[in-house]
C-alpha cells in the first residue's frame, strides 16, 4: 500500500468517526464543534489525498466528489459561522454522503484495495 493510499484511508476514517459523532452529539455544543472540525478536516484531507491516487495513471470520475468536497466543506463551515444552520446541515450532509458514496465505490469496484480487503 502506498503512503498516499494510507493517508487517504486514515483521513477518510477520521472523517467518518467525526461524522458519526456530530450526528449523535447535541447540535451547537462544544463537543459537536470539536468533532465537526475533525470531520471537516478529515473530509478535506481525504479529498486532497485522493488526487495522489490516480487509477491507471489518470484521475477517475470519482475525483469529481473530491472537487465537490473541497468547495462544499468551506461553504458549509462558513454557513455555520453565519448562523445559517439549515445551509450548514445540508452542506455537511452532502459532504458526508459523498464520502460514503466514494467508500462504497472503492469497495464495489474490483481491483481496488478495499474491494480486495473486504470482498476478496
Amino acid at each position: 500500500m502506498s503512503i498516499a493510499i494510507a493517508l487517504h484511508l486514515l483521513a477518510a476514517a477520521l472523517a467518518l468517526a467525526g461524522i458519526a459523532a456530530v450526528l449523535i452529539l447535541p447540535k451547537g455544543s462544544g463537543a459537536h464543534r470539536r468533532w465537526g472540525w475533525l470531520a471537516a478536516g478529515g473530509m478535506v484531507a481525504a479529498a486532497l489525498t485522493s488526487f495522489g491516487i490516480p487509477r491507471l495513471g489518470v484521475l477517475s470520475p470519482i475525483h469529481a466528489l473530491s472537487v465537490l468536497t473541497l468547495v462544499n466543506v468551506p461553504l458549509a463551515v462558513r454557513a455555520a459561522r453565519a448562523g445559517r444552520v439549515r445551509a450548514h446541515r445540508r452542506g455537511m450532509l452532502i459532504n458526508a454522503a459523498s464520502l460514503v458514496v466514494a467508500g462504497l465505490f472503492a469497495v464495489a469496484v474490483p481491483g481496488r484495495l478495499l474491494h480486495g480487503w473486504l470482498l476478496g
